[in-house]
């Protein structure tokens, strides 16, 4: 006596023919888990919030409000953001492209209103001051002296008539002194006050000694010096330079002027942080290893425009970071965070990179070209892969500056910047010919390609439109023709999964972890735990077997209920089954049937009677030589009988409920099922 058992459950692999499948794969699966072996039907999803945009929503990220909810930040555009502070910072700060120009927020800013967030934002970056500095040099007259006085150790004490306007450290040279050894070129002095200053001098000790005759005057080289300012922000970021005042030509120590500073902040395009901006002023300083801009001082904005510079140069130790710190541009899209502190980023055929730890910045210096037209920017660990509409590039290097780009042989067109996924085992891209992945030690290749072939995924995915997140492992996607999820197996290829649900943004918090989505005007919380078990629909391959026979019995293995009404309704709906199946017949439904089941699955229908739900149940349909020739609810584990007065070698099996269903057994008799 035959028998036939379906255990091992795996999924769908509609690029095989049915009947040659692996033994337990499926001719389809929908709403299932089957990474036990079972058939698991995902938990319902959960309404979590009206979406305050409405319908249409493209991209949602959560806040932490910090008393165990989220403040959801949504868009109606496709926006990606990136997060580059600790998981600890409080303030949660992000950048994002894609609503406009490129900018960041945090908490505070994002929900300090309303509902609708991001309520506030900045522009990410800081425009070039629009003016240059005035700079003036203050003429240095010869100062008279009134007495001097020299100590045991050599050090002079000279006091002038009026204030000298030294500052400690300049080169002076002294003349006309009376004494031996006061009249000097090029010694540097010490300040003491107003008018009095010390510097060496070689000699004997002499008392305080009345001398009207000498003259100080500055020394050493006359140097050239030009001053730029830079915006800085509270968050320390910085700006370009701007441009340069006039070179002024002075010796070290003498005092100059500026002016034309900035007294409020100027009319820019765009939203910026200007409460506590300052100016930060350099002034070049040149030495053996060059010229370079020096920090002078912050003039904090609206607190006035000028400034007097009396610093030295040899205590000047800040060099300006912020040369080519570019405002990214407003085009720039992708922002993703990747290693060493950099940002990724681009806008047509340009890759853009933030400069390390500065997300602010981004130097045109760093940018660098492909052939092609980008479509999205990710990253697998230390490698940053760029996918084109053409073939991908993958560029590697430990600093922007360090970037080299390789492009690959094989062309892998990426179809939808949405469905483009760092899974860990590799970045995974929809394509024309299926889902593509990128590691970095196998290279590019077709992800699906043992359960798709190019026909059959161009007529069931629309693989221009996907979306798609990670889920517990697996790619989850949703795009205008439905939803599927897979999940990589080196075993078994691979488990493909159709779903029911439509979703337009997804969120996956991996902490969690749990899976957001929105579809309509509303957010969802995916494969909710809380909520019941949704409904499975698993057909099998079609099963061929050595000799003619009848399946005359069965059972169904199933993690069953107790509900007692559900034999009820069971009993019920087979007799509405019956009902329905003679109009079926007889075309007297006055409606479309809408799929090969009229069980639990939807029907176009006009007098056909629905059937209710069970509790916790199974529906078991039989197809003999591709023929639905049997419907039952099944309620608990027992053998039920199946029709007889055929003979037939080809044989599906198609399950769809609310419960966890561990095995099917077929045989020709009760009795023979005791063979599997």
């Amino acid at each position: 006596m035959g028998a036939v058992k379906i255990e091992k459950f795996l999924g769908q692999a509609p690029r095989i023919a049915s009947e040659l499948l692996p033994e337990t794969a499926a001719g389809y699966a929908y709403n299932t888990k089957l990474y036990a072996g079972n058939l698991i039907p995902y938990n319902i999803s959960s309404v979590q919030l009206a979406m305050p945009k409405g319908t249409g929503v493209k991209t949602i990220y959560p806040m932490d409000d910090g008393v165990g909810g989220f403040k959801w930040l949504h868009w109606l555009t496709d926006v990606d953001i990136a997060r580059v502070s600790s998981l600890n910072d409080t303030t949660q700060r992000i950048y994002y492209t894609g609503d406009s120009e490129p900018r960041v927020t945090d908490y505070a800013l994002a929900t300090a209103s309303g509902a609708d967030f991001p309520y506030s934002y900045y522009t990410l970056g800081l425009p070039i001051p629009t003016t240059p500095p005035t700079a003036a040099v203050v003429s240095f007259a010869a100062k008279a002296s009134t007495f001097r006085t020299r100590d045991s150790g050599g050090i002079a004490t000279i006091t002038t008539a009026v204030a000298h306007g030294l500052l400690s450290g300049t080169y002076v040279t002294t003349t006309g002194f009376g004494g031996t050894g006061y009249n000097l070129s090029n010694t540097q002095v010490t300040v003491t006050s107003a008018t009095t200053f010390t510097y060496y001098s070689p000699g004997a000790a002499e008392g305080s000694t009345a001398d009207v005759g000498g003259a100080v005057n500055l020394s050493g080289p006359t140097k050239t010096r030009t001053y730029v300012y830079t915006w800085l922000t509270a968050w320390d970021e910085e700006s370009l330079p701007s441009n340069p005042s006039a070179a002024l030509y002075l010796k070290d120590g003498q005092t100059v002027n500026i002016s034309a500073l900035p007294a409020a902040w100027p009319a820019y395009s765009g939203t910026y942080q200007t409460t506590g901006m300052v100016m930060r002023l350099y002034r070049t300083v040149t030495s053996a290893s060059g010229t370079l801009y020096y920090k002078v001082a912050d003039v904090t904005l609206g607190s006035g425009t000028t400034y007097v510079d009396t610093v030295q140069d040899n205590v000047l130790v800040t060099t300006m970071p912020s040369l080519y710190y570019d405002q990214p541009s407003s085009s720039m899209i992708g922002v993703r965070a990747v290693h060493n502190g950099m940002m990724v980023g681009f806008y047509g055929n340009t890759v853009c990179f933030s400069e390390p730890s500065k997300p602010h910045a981004w130097p045109i210096k760093y940018r660098q070209q492909v052939d092609a037209d980008i479509v999205a920017v990710n990253n697998v660990g230390q490698v940053i892969v760029v996918l084109t509409k053409k073939n991908p590039w993958v560029f590697q290097g430990a600093a922007p500056s360090l970037m080299s780009k390789t492009k690959m042989d094989y062309t892998l067109t990426c179809t939808s910047k949405l469905g483009v996924v760092n899974m860990g085992f590799g970045l995974v891209f929809p394509t024309p010919g299926g889902l593509a992945i990128y590691s970095s030690s196998t290279g590019g290749e077709l992800l699906t390609k043992m359960v798709h072939d190019w026909d059959t995924w161009k007529s069931s995915v629309d693989f221009t439109t996907i979306v798609a997140k990670q889920y517990n492992g697996k790619y989850l996607a949703s795009h205008s023709k439905g939803s599927f999820l897979f999940e990589r197996d080196d075993k078994v290829v691979g488990f493909l999964v159709d779903l029911l649900q439509p979703m337009t943004a997804m969120y996956y918090d991996q902490l969690t972890p749990n899976f957001y989505y929105t579809y309509g005007s509303n957010l969802y919380k995916w494969d909710d735990s809380t909520q019941v078990l949704g409904q499975f629909d698993w057909k099998s391959k079609t099963l061929i077997t050595k000799d003619y026979m009848n399946l005359g019995a069965a059972r169904v293995i199933a993690d069953y209920g107790d509900n007692p009404n559900d034999v009820a309704i069971a009993a019920a709906n087979a007799a509405k089954l019956v009902a329905n199946q003679a109009k079926i017949t007889s075309k007297t439904t006055n409606g479309a049937i809408a799929g090969e089941s009229f069980g639990s699955m939807g029907v176009a229908m006009d007098t056909l009677q629905p059937l209710e739900n069970l509790s916790s149940g199974v529906q078991f349909q039989l197809y003999v030589n591709k023929v639905l020739i049997f419907t039952q609810q099944i309620v608990n584990s027992n053998i039920f009988r199946l029709p007889t007065g055929y003979r037939a070698d080809t044989f599906e099996v198609r399950l769809s409920g609310n419960v966890r269903v561990r095995a099917v057994h077929l045989g020709e008799t009760p009795f023979g099922l005791k063979k599997v």
